[in-house]
């Protein structure tokens, strides 16, 4: 009975062994959350706790180069009063894309007196101020370090290139000479003639004329617009003006002898004319003598015409105007001996000599001469 028992639990465990083993049973996975749960939440504070640090030192740095700023254009006398004691100063060179470095220049410290002291602290304010309006920031800093609290003052390192050339940089209006102005006044009016802008031409010349009076081409070019405008008062006005500031100007007296004559004012014109300056042109004195003909003033045209004989002998109307001036005169032989020079001497149209021969022939007759 026992062995048939024995029997029957080895095959029952037999079976349980091969049912146990078709059974499947749940696999043994590691809790990986549970076991990098804690380091990542570890990492996570590390790094915010750097950035915090960070973010204060950064704080910390701007704080400290804006105070820098603030006392770096500090005036130059305050640093003479600490120029005689031995400091040691730190020079900073403070830049944006830099990083700020020490130079150690000296190991000797002195203590600052308290009226330096007082006199910086009183300046700070000001020179806030003043370098609110300057556009380039400094660029040396110095501080000096003592026993007592930290007191900043200004560079002792010179301005750069680039402040020195900011403040160097300046307007300056330049006044042009009276004669630069008359010349641009000359142009426009010249221009303004290629337009057929009288009016403007006419204005410009006045302007020439108020830095350069004594232009006178200039003159006689607006007294000849002013007469082309039927304004021949005023264009006589303009050259009178002229020969008022030049009283032997021969090409102004020319002019208003032509305006005048063209006015038919003769006499007028003579008047203009009857000063002879030293150089007297043969064109004055051709015209002088020829008013002095026509308004029959005989010593006039003769003294006119005796100048003209002698600067310009190869024309034969300085002879024909010479000899009808002694004719008029009653001075026959002369008359009669320069009458025979102008029908000798080129310069004499067909119908003057044939004048001249009629005049020769008479005072032939008168004289008794063949």
């Amino acid at each position: 009975m026992s062995a048939t028992n024995k029997a029957l639990l080895n095959i029952t465990k037999q079976k349980l062994n091969e049912d146990d083993k078709k059974t499947l049973l749940p696999a043994n996975v590691p809790d990986i959350e549970s076991r990098y749960k804690a380091p990542f939440f570890f990492a996570i504070g590390v790094v915010s706790s750097l950035c915090l640090i960070g973010w204060a030192s950064v704080n910390h740095s701007f704080e400290s180069v804006q105070e820098n700023i603030d006392v770096a254009s500090t005036p130059s006398n305050e640093i003479n009063s600490l120029e005689g004691s031995d400091a040691s100063l730190a020079l900073f060179a403070s830049s944006p894309t830099t990083k700020n470095t020490i130079q150690e220049v000296s190991s000797i410290y002195i203590e600052p007196s308290q009226g330096v002291i007082d006199v910086v602290k009183a300046q700070e304010k000001a020179v806030h101020k003043k370098q609110e309006l300057t556009s380039s920031p400094p660029e040396q800093i110095v501080n000096v370090d003592t026993g007592v609290p930290a007191l900043k003052s200004a560079s002792v390192i010179p301005n750069t290139v680039r402040e020195n050339a900011s403040e160097e940089f300046y307007v300056q209006e330049v006044e042009l000479l009276p004669s630069e102005l008359a010349k641009k006044s000359r142009e426009a009016a010249s221009k303004s003639l290629d337009r057929s802008d009288f009016k403007s031409a006419i204005k410009e010349f006045y302007t020439v004329l108020k830095y350069q009076p004594n232009d006178e081409e200039s003159r006689k070019k607006l007294a000849a617009l002013l007469y082309g405008k039927r304004n021949a008062k005023e264009a006589a006005s303009v050259l009178q003006q002229g020969i008022k500031l030049d009283h032997d100007s021969v090409s102004l007296r020319l002019a208003l002898a032509s305006l005048l004559q063209k006015e038919e004012q003769s006499e007028a014109a003579l008047s203009v004319l009857e000063y002879v300056p030293v150089e007297a042109s043969i064109d004055y004195l051709a015209t002088r003598g020829g008013l002095a003909q026509k308004l029959k003033f005989i010593d006039l045209a003769e003294e006119s015409y005796q100048t003209l004989v002698v600067k310009a002998p190869e024309n034969g109307r300085w002879w024909l105007g010479l000899a009808i001036a002694y004719e008029r005169k009653a001075q026959t032989q002369e008359a009669y001996k320069t009458y025979k020079i102008a029908l000798m001497t080129p310069g004499l149209s067909r119908s003057s000599q044939a004048f001249v021969r009629d005049r020769i022939k008479l005072l032939a007759t008168m004289e008794g001469n063949e």
